[in-house]
């Protein structure tokens, strides 16, 4: 059999998977639910007319988009570096970091890619609960820090699939505290206020971490970027496969960067939006608990174990997480646009109230 060829602790394992459904409504995934303006759609347009931006191979340093991101935080091109979403990049960091059986330290519950990223790069694995009310403990982590001696420790601020976050003086305090590299996911960060970029300079054992993905609605051309000193990029850049990030997500992202106060206009409707369906949701006694959040994404606690299939149903698709664990009874919903929380809701009553 092929399996005695497999990795031992690979057998049994299953990979991450999102299947694809039918869907009038989708809320699952916390994607930016509003189109690109004209300028961003003409720019890629034009861009399209010229052959050799298919034709031929991309940069495989980016040096467009990294000087733009660069000249955005107002750091050095050889502090950024890009991927293929910032899933690539935490492998690349997995790679170039670890060797077999080191430890490394994620937030559960939390992106489940760290745990996963870890196994497949022969690290040992050790989630830090979060406290009861999904917080950060950054003191008991630095305990813990001490305690099992990690290669890598990983916060991810908004948390997902929570949505809360850590405040920055208390990050800072807890690098000061720990000599590994800590890995900061920040893939929320435009929904919640300050990023630890602006620290760059005082944490040189700090990885940021950014994406496209989400507040600027580039998720279907996976585009991710981090921030760190010179010398951990140096380090990351061993494990970046060549002409990664296609050329046509380069200059997407670029066309977005120019574009920000379109997109944050749009972060801005949609935090308003999630205080109204969380007003809304609180008004159902099936919601148990709704958790605060400063992400474009609401976790809620509820008394309806057949809730995501129901909504499925209808055609709208939300993140339900079974009925065991932490996160038992929970479902995230996206926030969308006004029309697809109005939907979402209206459904919610004629469940609910009848």
């Amino acid at each position: 059999m092929m399996e005695n060829y497999l990795r031992k602790e690979l057998r049994g394992f299953s990979p991450y998977h999102a299947p694809e459904k039918p869907y009038e409504v989708k809320v699952d995934a916390n994607e930016n639910p509003f189109p690109h303006p004209p300028e961003v759609v003409g720019f890629l347009q034009r861009w399209m007319e010229d052959k050799d931006h298919l034709t031929r191979y991309p940069d495989t340093d980016c040096s467009d988009l990294r000087r733009e991101i660069a000249e955005w935080y107002d750091v050095d091109m050889e502090e950024v570096i890009c991927g293929v979403g910032s899933d690539q990049l935490i492998d690349a960091i997995l790679r170039v970091f670890l060797e077999p059986g080191d430890k490394v330290l994620f937030p559960d519950p939390s992106f489940s890619l760290y745990g996963i990223g870890t196994l497949l790069n022969h690290g040992k694995g050790i989630p830090y609960g979060l406290e009861e009310d999904f917080s950060y403990d950054l003191e008991k982590l630095s305990s813990l820090c001490e305690e099992e001696k990690p290669k890598l420790v990983f916060l991810c601020t908004p948390n997902n699939p929570t949505g809360n976050v850590i405040p920055p003086d208390d990050i800072s305090r807890f690098l000061g505290r720990v000599s590994m590299p800590v890995v900061v996911d920040e893939a929320y960060v435009e929904f919640a206020g300050e990023s630890m970029a602006s620290r760059l300079g005082r944490h040189p054992n700090m990885i940021v971490l950014r994406t496209f993905s989400k507040a600027y609605g580039l998720a279907g051309l996976r585009c991710g970027y981090g921030l760190a000193s010179r010398e951990l990029i140096s380090y990351i850049n061993l494990s970046k496969p060549p002409y990664n990030l296609s050329a046509f997500s380069q200059a997407a992202a670029i066309a977005v960067l120019r574009n920000r106060d379109f997109y944050e206009r749009q972060m801005a409707l949609l935090a308003k939006e999630r205080e109204r369906l969380a007003e809304v949701l609180s008004g159902f006694p099936q919601v148990q608990k709704i958790y605060p959040s400063q992400a474009n994404f609401l976790l809620f606690r509820m008394a309806d174990p057949g809730l995501v299939e129901a909504l499925a149903a209808k055609g709208i698709l939300v993140r339900g997480y079974g009925t065991q664990g932490r996160l038992g009874n929970c479902v995230r919903v996206t926030i969308g646009t006004v029309e697809e929380n109005n939907l979402l809701t209206a459904v919610l009553k004629e469940r609910w109230n009848g």
